[in-house]
């Protein structure tokens, strides 16, 4: 099966290169959390917690070695890459939010895996009754969960030649409509998001696809890269099966296992059920609403920061949540010209200094020369009156 040959040939490249470049990701990771976290912890004045919390990130080996590969493994691309990432993190993922269900997302059991040990995630394309904002966030927080079940399977697994780098998506199109698609979100999530997470799937597979579909399909591939395109697959019913076996597909797409409404989710929060409580008068005059403050006091960002996405130019940092943006709304030359003429002194600030110091020294000595009123030493003299 075609299906199936692409994507061991794919594993198999993958394996390869993480075990070529492990120990350069292991070397980037300790430079991450021993000197790059701590320059930002003092910059940006994070608490402990904040710095715990990063911390976790950068030691997720799986995630690093993901963005190093889409950096092709370049050092400082990938460094530069991390910083941004962890910045977008801070403004987009801190403060941490309880668990909460995320719409149409379930994943399996962590037993059960495709064919080459990948843990399998469904994603149901049915309409949400959420504002745009809010799935936004739901995106973003389905991400995250993934990333975090994904980096637990890691740090699991007892088979070091093979470990789990990546999910394979069951992407069910059964209750999808032209009415119910957002184009703008679908964008978003590939343009914004998508590239924070890179790397996380390794093919999809489109369940339930029809002729009704075909002029979506057209829309979204033209959004999407090359690289994505050949990991999507539209199976049969019985290719699905042949490549995953009945044992690792829910009674919902044709296999022996329970339907997805009674199967374990790892992902999913056992939420508390609400008690019963009397109700309770409300009170005289309204209470006012907690205000639910920014982690960081800072509102710009220094042109020479190292959490600078925009390098050389002043960058603000709103204190709600969204992503940096230059502080006069543009580039502008005189700010680049200024933290060109700021780089310059601080590297030859020690010799400019010296040199004007011997220069002022100089003249002051030639203008009491010429004024007599300094005399020269009198072995200078003595020298002179022989010469003559």
């Amino acid at each position: 099966m075609e299906t199936l040959r692409r994507l061991q040939t794919n594993r198999d490249a993958l394996l390869e290169q993480y075990h070529s470049n492990l120990e350069d990701v292991y070397t980037l990771q300790d430079t991450l959390i021993q000197d790059v976290l701590p320059t930002v912890a003092d910059e940006l004045e994070l608490s402990p917690e904040i710095q715990e919390w990063a911390k976790e990130w950068l030691s997720d080996t799986s995630s690093i070695f993901r963005i190093s590969r889409r950096n092709k493994f370049t050092r400082s691309f990938s460094l530069e890459a991390i910083q941004k990432n962890l910045l977008w993190r801070l403004s987009n993922l801190w403060p941490v939010e309880p668990p909460s269900l995320i719409p149409n997302l379930r994943c399996l059991p962590t037993d059960i895996r495709d064919r080459f040990g990948r843990p399998i995630v469904v994603v149901e394309a049915s309409p949400v009754n959420e504002t745009v904002e809010a799935q936004k966030r739901s995106v973003i927080r389905a991400f995250e969960q993934l990333r975090i079940h994904l980096k637990r399977l890691y740090d699991s697994s007892q088979d070091h030649r093979r470990p789990p780098l990546q999910y394979v998506l069951l992407l069910d199109l059964g209750q999808l409509s032209l009415q119910s698609i957002n184009i703008d979100l679908f964008t978003w999530t590939v343009r914004e998001i998508v590239p924070r997470f890179p790397g996380m799937l390794a093919g999809v597979f489109m369940l339930n696809y029809s002729w009704a579909h075909s002029g979506l399909w057209t829309i979204f591939k033209r959004l999407l890269p090359e690289t994505a395109l050949s990991r999507i697959f539209f199976p049969s019913n019985q290719e699905l099966i042949e490549y995953f076996t009945p044992s690792a597909l829910p009674s919902d797409y044709g296999g022996n296992l329970p339907s997805l409404a009674r199967l374990e989710d790892p992902i999913r929060p056992e939420l508390p059920q609400p008690l019963e409580e009397p109700p309770i008068a409300p009170p005289e005059s309204p209470a006012p609403i907690p205000v639910n403050p920014s982690f960081i006091s800072m509102s710009w960002l220094s042109p020479t920061s190292i959490l600078n996405p925009f390098f050389g130019y002043p960058v603000s940092v709103p204190s709600s949540r969204g992503p940096p943006s230059f502080r006069h709304g543009r580039r502008r030359k005189r700010d680049l010209i200024r933290t060109l003429a700021t780089l310059f002194w601080m590297r030859w600030r020690k010799h400019i200094t010296f040199a004007l110091s011997v220069a002022v020294a100089l003249v002051i000595l030639s203008l009491g020369f010429r004024k007599g009123k300094l005399r020269l030493p009198r072995s200078f003299s003595q020298a002179i009156s022989i010469s003559r």
